[in-house]
């Protein structure tokens, strides 16, 4: 199953596969706390029920801890959203632009899309986030 990213009239379009599209958002909820994030990325090893809850329970933990509910709770919603169809407004995508610009540098030899789209990933992304808050547009995927 792919994922595209993209807004309305937008030149930006992001193509990638489910795994693309959790590592991206693991690195933004890494942006948005190591600890959150470092919890967050364990989602994809949980396979039952119970240990899903264990990891859902820890992460509410970490948001009450670190109050961040209330400043990024756009944000919050984003990481858990479905991967198959969603959006999200153009402050949410702010919030966004504003976690990751400090970790461009380390991000510089990650990637999310597909191989043969793969260069300057999180730049590009950024710069399509940028646009999204100037042109007041939603980000959305499917």
């Amino acid at each position: 199953m792919g994922v595209t990213v993209t807004a309305k009239n937008s030149s930006y379009g992001f193509d990638m596969g489910a795994g693309g599209f959790f590592n991206l958002r693991k690195n933004i909820a890494l942006a948005l706390d190591n600890d959150f994030g470092l919890n967050y990325a364990e989602i994809i090893s949980c396979q039952t029920k119970e240990q899903h809850r264990e990891n859902d329970k820890k992460a509410e933990q970490i948001i009450n801890e670190k109050n961040l509910e209330e400043k990024y709770s756009d944000v919050l919603d984003f990481l858990y959203m479905s991967d198959c169809d969603g959006k999200i407004g153009y402050r949410t995508c702010r919030k966004i632009v504003d976690l990751l610009e400090p970790c461009i540098p380390a991000l510089k030899t990650k990637t999310f899309r597909y191989a043969i789209y793969a260069k300057n990933d999180y730049e590009e992304f950024l710069a399509f986030l940028r646009e999204c808050v100037r042109y007041r547009r939603n980000m959305t995927w499917y």
